[in-house]
């Protein structure tokens, strides 16, 4: 009886989003046995969403649960515990955090036993600027956080790797690229799964930030991502994609590149670009108005930059 009990209760908290306080649901999208996706908002961190934002990772160990990013702030991260409590009581004993935007890692603190991992330039990033990040969530959020403090990473991977590791029996890869959407990005490849978990370097449904990247190198990693033999990407925004949605992406940002590219060598201005671009492609995106004119400042400034 009391297992039955137990059963019922697993169906039922997996059935029904969880809930706390201000934030949507956590939208639970199941891979396979052992690995699940979190679906977060698409928005940036703001008032009304109190800086649900992001995707998060799940992954199920034989010792414990593995992540991929950890959210905006304590309270961020303890909706998404209960998410995950749902799905196993295992304890989170690692999380792998994909570049150093805070909406990404500062939800770190609600897991103070499991071990971090991080690219280089992302745990010097947390290390040197936490602080700050979290007064700009406050400031973004309108929140107090003063339960949130930067958790600097304990495990640091080098940049420009591809390290393989065995993590509660789950075969993985970390992978450090040339810089894409930061210079400190890292990639988290399940090959048994063929699952990949990009963080921003891949977005879906909304428009990217090229601000802290750089677009000519971003392709190439692009590039390089899509030869994996993945049939589920987790994004570090939107849903779900699949290699076709890749190749989308990939397309768009490599246009996005090309129009810039031509209007300066034309001779044109920043302002032009907007007249060349095919901005209905954009305008369907979330976050156009937000970061069109800071994508274009950035690209042009970065191919004025190669220029010389």
């Amino acid at each position: 009886m009391k297992r039955l009990v137990g059963i019922l209760f697993a169906v039922l908290s997996f059935a029904f989003p969880a809930l706390a306080g201000p934030y949507a649901d956590v939208k639970v999208e199941k891979i396979n046995d052992r690995v699940y996706a979190l679906l977060g908002g698409i928005d940036v961190p703001n008032r009304q969403n109190g800086g649900y934002v992001n995707n998060v990772l799940v992954i199920l160990g034989n010792k414990g649960v593995i992540l991929v990013d950890a959210g905006s702030h304590k309270s961020v991260a303890e909706h998404i515990k209960r998410a995950i409590r749902a799905l196993t009581p295992d304890p989170v004993t690692h999380v792998l955090i994909t570049h150093h935007h805070p909406d990404h890692h500062l939800g770190l603190v609600a897991f103070p036993d499991a071990q971090v991992i991080a690219s280089e330039f992302c745990a010097r990033q947390i290390a040197e600027d936490g602080a700050g990040m979290v007064w700009r969530m406050e400031r973004m959020t309108g929140l107090t956080l003063g339960d949130t403090a930067p958790v600097t990473p304990q495990t640091v991977i080098a940049q420009h790797a591809r390290q393989a590791k065995t993590i509660n029996g789950v075969t993985l890869e970390l992978i450090t690229p040339d810089t894409a959407h930061t210079d400190g990005d890292m990639m988290v490849w399940l090959p048994q799964d063929g699952v990949l978990a990009t963080g921003d370097v891949m977005v879906h449904g909304v428009n990217p930030n090229i601000g802290d990247g750089n677009l000519k190198k971003w392709l190439a990693v692009l590039g390089s991502a899509g030869e994996l033999p993945a049939s589920t990407i987790m994004p570090g925004h939107g849903a779900l994609m699949r290699p076709a949605d890749v190749a989308n992406f990939q397309e768009l940002m490599a246009s996005f590149y090309k129009t810039v590219a031509q209007v300066h060598k034309d001779g044109g201005e920043m302002s032009d670009v907007r007249k060349k671009l095919d901005l209905a492609r954009w305008q369907k995106l979330s976050r156009f108005e937000e970061l069109m004119g800071r994508n274009i400042s950035t690209v042009w400034l970065e191919i004025e930059t190669d220029s010389f």
